[in-house]
């Protein structure tokens, strides 16, 4: 996740560096089942694409591709994560 998200708290098998991405099946849902729209293992990004941009490490190219898209492609990826 890189060292923008790193709590350095070791979980299990897992440095304070690494963190196991939940499933995204249901993350549409998190405002209706949750009351809340804060993404990440603690909560820090307010919104899906906040989420996106908080990552690097091994995610950082996957990042940096979803930064180089315009608007409407953005736009377009973050409707198809609501919509799982």
């Amino acid at each position: 996740m890189g060292e923008g998200l790193a709590d350095q708290r070791p979980e299990f098998n897992a440095n304070g560096r690494e963190w196991r991405t939940a499933p995204l099946w249901g993350i549409g849902l998190t405002q209706a089942t949750s009351g809340h729209t804060h993404f990440l293992h603690d909560g820090r990004a307010r919104s899906l694409t906040e989420a996106i941009l908080w990552h690097g490490g091994e995610a950082q190219a996957a990042r940096d591709r979803f930064t180089q898209l315009d608007k409407p492609q953005r736009d377009a990826l973050i409707a198809f994560l609501e919509s799982l």
